[in-house]
């Protein structure tokens, strides 16, 4: 099995949305004919440590000093406190996390998906280095206006190259001995402020240069360097740019005994260089001379146009934007035309390029519809051409008994959507978590793209308190808390009005869609913190003994909807997230991967010697071991509860027999839709006698 892994994982996207035929019916006023309105009043439990921070005042930059005073005070660590010092949950969190799972056990539209134009900035990936050819980049200075909210770029054509040596003899600097080869980079030094700061500032100045072609002898490589000459033709300015990796010497390459050796190829001729088995050096060791042009073509436009502020969301947390940004002067940039226009921006020449769409255009038509769908009908929402006041509230859940607990300092991050081995639909390149040899990953490049669907943090009921192993220059990604410990609880109402029976119904499947069901609150997700039970203590307005008459409700408009509804991976994937229980099953660990282990699961070379074939992550249900049925006799067996024309049956686990009617021999035993059971077949293998809960 492949070894990439996350903390998380998907509940897939369905290609129908389901939208309520009596949304366009809904009042505040006017009652549905058999409208319920009343309150449920929830007992939370924390299965797992659980915190959520305390409301503190907003601050923009994660890099302040006031950010940081403010990071290691006990206001920041402490759980969320009401004026008078009781702990609570927010309402706004049980909220956000209930209107979550009713959004995948309604079949809702995706409407929480960040609509951002991501970038990609992947050198060993050839559609993105084919969209960004050498000869078509094009460099120039950005001016930012804030006064009136201009953006204008000058055009400087093609820019040239200059090595580090050249800049060293030049300078005095030692970027040959800070960039050469064999050299370990330390992240926080990879930018460009780094370089400008261990380089004269006389650098900023315009020089004189003359060119040569880099490459002679290679008709495809059209890159042009320049060499200082106080007589020389071009002026023009340098420019740093980042350091990507490290730098990398020639090798010999001994195919036979499948060694290699190191090699100064500036020793050799080009027939003693064609003659050998040289794998090339690689790693960046040239920066960059912009032109000096007389009245440049100079590109205006707006901060609010897509082109600005797809670039600067892209950069925004780049070390070099910040640096230029506010260091006052102009911005050296690099883009691509299109039509006479700029396409994309970038700080680099091979720089993050900007995907074509934005990632709700990703999406089908339903889920960018503006009707209304099951959670926008109990909840609410506003769209520019109408709004709908919602007909559910939730209060704060107050701590009824709370439980010391120690500070932790968790490591929290995650890559980004753009890492397509774990966010994008790749099951059909592969097999067991590894592409075929003939496959390549599908990315945001590709026109068939299908995003993995509704991230959830699957529940446990053991935490990882582990937070020991950071990445280099990740420590302020490390977060103080000091939560509640296992055992604490909370009390909170969800008050409602005018509801259907299938709403409420929706309401009630969500609180508790199984007996072992658990939901995740709060902060620490990622290591297990926050899994929580919920208990319906009392309720106003219904029953609470018809509770499941409202879940079943619900569950056959669903099944009207959706043909057999319960077996959807949907709601496969879903339930089994829910289940603390079943992480016990996992084959991998919930866990981060090592910075170096994104990079190597994206490494797909089946030509290889020794093959490497890219990994990516498999739905949940396909990282559980599957189930060992205890050894009770041969006629005793799994089976699960499903719902058929509104009658309880089972369905046996292994699949091979149909749906068969129960014979409930013991009937203090509530069943519910999705409860695995023992059961043993009778009346000639016919019928299906219940034993007991799983």
């Amino acid at each position: 099995m492949a070894t990439i892994k996350a903390p998380f994982n998907f509940v897939p996207l369905a290609d129908k949305v389901v939208f309520p035929k009596w949304a366009t019916q809904i009042s505040q006023d006017i009652p549905f004919s058999e409208e319920i309105s009343g309150s449920i009043r929830i007992e939370i439990e924390a299965k797992t440590p659980i915190f959520v921070r305390n409301g503190h005042k907003p601050v923009s930059d994660k890099n302040s000093i006031e950010y940081q005073v403010l990071k290691n005070s006990e206001e920041f660590k402490s759980f969320s406190k009401t004026p008078d010092e009781s702990y609570f949950i927010p309402a706004s969190s049980i909220k956000g996390e209930l209107r979550h799972i009713i959004e995948v056990l309604a079949f809702c539209k995706m409407k929480t998906i960040d609509n951002k134009r991501y970038g990609i900035r992947d050198l060993n990936y050839k559609k993105y280095r084919d969209a960004l050819p050498c000869d078509a980049i094009h460099c120039g200075w950005m001016t930012i206006n804030s006064n009136d909210g201009t953006v204008s770029i000058t055009d400087n054509g093609n820019p040239y190259r200059i090595s580090h040596k050249a800049i060293d003899q030049r300078f005095n600097s030692r970027f040959c001995e800070l960039f050469g080869e064999g050299k370990k980079i330390k992240d926080e030094n990879r930018n460009a402020k780094y370089k400008y700061a261990n380089c004269s500032s006389e650098v900023n100045n315009v020089f004189q240069f003359d060119e040569y072609k880099i490459c002679p002898n290679n008709a495809v490589d059209p890159r042009v360097g320049v060499y200082f000459n106080p007589e020389g033709k071009i002026y023009g300015r340098i420019v740093f740019t980042g350091q990507p990796g490290d730098r990398k010497p020639a090798k010999l390459l001994d195919r036979k005994n499948n060694k290699t050796y190191p090699i100064d190829t500036d020793e050799l001729s080009k027939e003693e260089k064609e003659k050998m088995d040289i794998i090339k050096a690689s790693g960046k060791f040239y920066e960059f001379v912009f032109r000096e042009v007389e009245n440049p073509h100079t590109f205006t436009f707006t901060m609010e146009d897509d082109l600005y502020k797809d670039f600067e969301f892209i950069y925004k947390k780049s070390d070099d934007w910040k640096y230029w940004k506010n260091s006052g002067h102009a911005i050296p940039v690099f883009f691509m035309l299109e039509n006479g226009r700029p396409s994309s921006i970038g700080l680099s020449f091979l720089y993050k390029l900007p995907f074509k769409k934005r990632m709700k255009e990703y999406l089908n038509d339903d889920h960018n519809s503006t009707t209304y769908d099951l959670s926008e009908c109990l909840f609410g929402t506003t769209y520019k051409k109408g709004s709908l006041k919602g007909r559910v509230q939730i209060t704060h859940a107050i701590c009824i008994d709370d439980m010391p607990y120690e500070e932790i300092k968790p490591y929290l991050a995650m890559p980004k959507p753009t890492y397509y081995p774990i966010y994008l639909e790749q099951g059909n390149n592969g097999k067991d978590g590894y592409l075929d040899d003939n496959k390549s990953f599908t990315t945001m490049m590709d026109n068939n793209v299908k995003l993995k669907g509704w991230k959830f943090y699957p529940t446990r009921l053991k935490e990882t308190t582990d937070f020991s192993e950071v990445e280099e220059n990740q420590e302020e990604n490390k977060n103080p808390a000091i939560p509640l410990g296992k055992g604490s609880s909370f009390c909170f109402a969800i008050k409602f009005h005018n509801l259907k029976k299938e709403e409420l119904g929706a309401i009630l499947f969500a609180l508790t869609p199984q007996p072992s069901s658990c939901h995740t609150i709060g902060f620490g997700k990622p290591y297990g913190f926050g899994v929580c039970s919920y208990k319906v203590l009392e309720t106003v307005g219904f029953e609470k003994e018809k509770i499941s008459d409202y879940i079943s409700s619900f569950q056959n408009y669903m099944s009207s909807e959706i043909p057999d509804y319960l077996r959807t991976p949907q709601i496969k994937e879903l339930l089994l997230m829910m289940n603390p229980n079943q992480a016990e099953r996992l084959k991998s660990p919930l866990k981060y991967m090592d910075l170096d282990d994104f990079v190597k699961c994206k490494q797909h070379n089946p030509q290889k010697k020794e093959p490497k074939y890219g990994e990516y992550l498999l739905p949940y249900s396909q990282l559980l071991k599957p189930i060992e049925q205890k050894a009770a006799g041969p006629s005793v067996y799994l089976a699960e509860v499903t719902l058929v024309k509104g009658m309880k049956k089972a369905k046996l686990k292994d699949g091979k027999s149909l749906s068969m009617v129960l014979d409930m021999n013991n009937k203090k035993d509530r069943l519910r839709v999705g409860d695995v059971i023992e059961v043993e077949l009778i009346k000639k293998g016919k019928e299906l006698r219940f034993i007991r809960k799983k």
